[in-house]
């Protein structure tokens, strides 16, 4: 301790201590003679942490110093500079704070990232400490080995960045005051980045990792404007999410790319490297096609990388032409690794809460649905049956009587098909999927069948139909019964009575299809997206009739996946509704 304090206010130079290397530090890592791989100091007071932190770390290559105590670590950083300290806690003797506080008050060690480790929940005070002290981050035990190399390798990275610039220094002597700025100019970037990676720690949105790039990131980077561009959902075109800079004009131009558009982002995206443009010169010769006057005199495009995979890319304008030199360029793209793991956090974390609603929604939904079917309608509904078979076997009814009979009976039926649904569901739902009792099968078979049923119940209706001959597959021929009923009846009930309904089959290269098409108004739009959703009907005008309970579409979507195809539909108001199955001919 004394040695540390009589050395704190004095910079140093590298290897200045005499005192003997200790058995702790690692000589595994070794790199060839005159080049010197960057550090990492491990400071943990339980040796199993060491051991553990040592393997996770191995891979990256980098020279490993293990410390058992804060004092241990302090006479270490005496003699030796280090990208990044990995720092427990809470340890025996001087804990972990006290030992970044002594740290930052020596100059030499004082840009050192610091990384605090801790095996206790998180709390709001130990934060505002840590952060106080110079962290740059806080690990709750345990965590994953990758997320603790990203974060380590962002740091090593611009140690040896900064490295190579000192060791330009040295042999251009010729060049010092350059090699003196690029330097500062590192420290700088360090301690912004630190800041920066504090920042996103914190952020749980899209838009407040957006936001703290355009609030310290860009000022970093000297940009005047720059725009985060994510992939959609199909991942075939780049959508701005947050930018800031650019005039409205250039916005709503580049709101939406295509990523097969010759541009610097969807290059950068495809090829997964970054597009350097210091001059207007560089982007007119690369891209001629695009005029960059007045919106910018030199230009970056940063990928957004996470384990190989593309989420995005990174766009930054700057007012002046510029050269960007290697510091630069490791620089910007530790700004762009921090936000892309930032933003896979905050995908990871909504995807956890998605699926935690979607649990706790599906298990409430399913115990109502078992109390349905079980009580509140099958025993009814035996009632019912078991009364009608008895009334239609005394033959002095009257024909008022017969008429009221046959009734209760359609009525029952009706209730039975719900039933039926509402099964079909919780198979789908619980018991991986409604089962299929696949046999050779003619389509034409099916659609007369269904034709039959589903006109008897529409009497005043009519169908065109268009049935190929020769249309035959390994289907379940009761399921695609079921399928084609519900879409059949669908398109009669939510038609007018005047529209028209076609139902046309037709075979193509090893799958057979069936269209069902009406006339009636468009499905809306807000509609569309969650039609094949359980619990989800459209909306009946006065005089169209339906007893769907919002099943009917989610049990065709299963029953057409169980058998290996798909069931679209598309709507408009000039062209009608068409449902459109398409089914493979064979068992794949």
């Amino acid at each position: 301790m004394a040695e540390w304090l009589r050395w704190r206010g004095t910079p140093g130079t590298q290897g200045s201590s005499s005192a003997t290397l200790s058995p702790d530090v690692s000589s595994d890592n070794t790199v060839p003679v005159g080049v010197e791989a960057p550090g990492v100091l491990l400071v943990d007071d339980n040796p199993a942490n060491l051991v553990s932190l040592e393997a996770i770390l191995e891979p990256l290559g980098v020279r490993l110093t293990k410390a058992s105590s804060g004092e241990q670590a302090l006479r270490f950083l005496l003699r030796e500079d280090y990208a990044v300290i990995l720092l427990d806690v809470r340890m025996t003797g001087m804990n972990g704070f006290e030992t970044a506080s002594l740290i930052k008050q020596r100059e030499r060690t004082r840009n050192v990232p610091i990384i605090f480790l801790t095996a206790y929940g998180r709390d709001d005070s130990e934060l505002v400490t840590g952060y106080s002290t110079g962290a740059v981050d806080f690990l709750q035990k345990p965590f994953p080995p990758e997320v603790l190399r990203s974060k380590v390798n962002v740091f090593v990275e611009l140690f040896r960045a900064q490295h190579q610039v000192r060791a330009q220094a040295e042999l251009l002597r010729q060049k010092e005051s350059e090699a003196r700025e690029l330097a500062h100019r590192a420290a700088g970037h360090i301690d912004r980045l630190r800041d920066f990676t504090a920042r996103l720690s914190e952020a749980s949105t899209v838009a407040e990792v957006c936001r703290a790039l355009f609030e310290q990131g860009l000022v970093a980077a000297g940009a005047k404007a720059g725009a985060v561009n994510l992939l959609n959902d199909e991942g075939d075109a780049l959508e701005i999410v947050d930018a800031v800079g650019y005039p409205e004009q250039v916005l709503a131009k580049w709101r939406r790319i295509p990523l097969s558009n010759p541009v610097p982002l969807t290059e950068a995206v495809r090829e997964q490297r970054p597009i350097w443009l210091g001059s207007l010169e560089d982007w007119q010769g690369r891209y001629p096609h695009l005029n960059a006057y007045g919106i910018h005199e030199s230009a970056i495009a940063l990928p957004l990388l996470v384990k190989g995979r593309a989420l995005g890319a990174i766009g930054l304008s700057f007012a002046r032409a510029r050269l960007f030199t290697e510091m630069d360029r490791a620089f910007f793209s530790a700004l762009a690794h921090a936000c892309a793991q930032a933003l896979e956090q905050v995908r990871l974390i909504t995807e956890e809460r998605r699926v935690h609603e979607e649990l706790r929604r599906r298990a409430e939904f399913e115990q109502q649905l078992v109390g349905i079917v079980s009580h509140d309608l099958r025993n009814p509904l035996a009632a019912i049956s078991m009364s009608v078979g008895l009334l239609e076997k005394k033959g002095e009814l009257s024909d008022m009587q017969r008429r009221t009979v046959l009734r209760i009976g359609q009525a029952s039926e009706r209730a039975a098909r719900m039933i039926r649904d509402l099964l079909d569901f919780t198979k789908a739902r619980l018991g991986g999927g409604i089962a299929l009792h696949r046999q050779t099968t003619d389509l034409r078979d099916v659609v007369t069948q269904v034709l039959d049923e589903v006109q008897g119940a529409h009497p005043g209706r009519h169908v065109q139909v268009d049935v190929a001959s020769d249309v035959r597959g390994e289907w379940d021929p009761d399921r695609i019964a079921q399928v084609l009923t519900n879409l059949l009846s669908n398109a009669l009930a939510y038609s007018p009575p005047d529209a028209p309904v076609r139902l046309r089959t037709f075979g193509e290269a090893g799958h057979a299809l069936v269209s069902i098409y009406n006339g009636g108004d468009p499905i809306p739009h807000e509609l569309l997206s969650r039609l094949f959703e359980p619990m989800t009907r459209g909306m009946l005008k006065e005089g169209q009739s339906s007893r769907s309970i919002g099943l009917g579409l989610y049990i065709v979507r299963d029953i057409v996946r169980g058998h290996g195809g798909s069931v679209d539909v598309v709507s408009s108001p000039e062209d009608g509704t068409t449902f459109t199955v398409r089914l493979p001919r064979l068992q794949g």
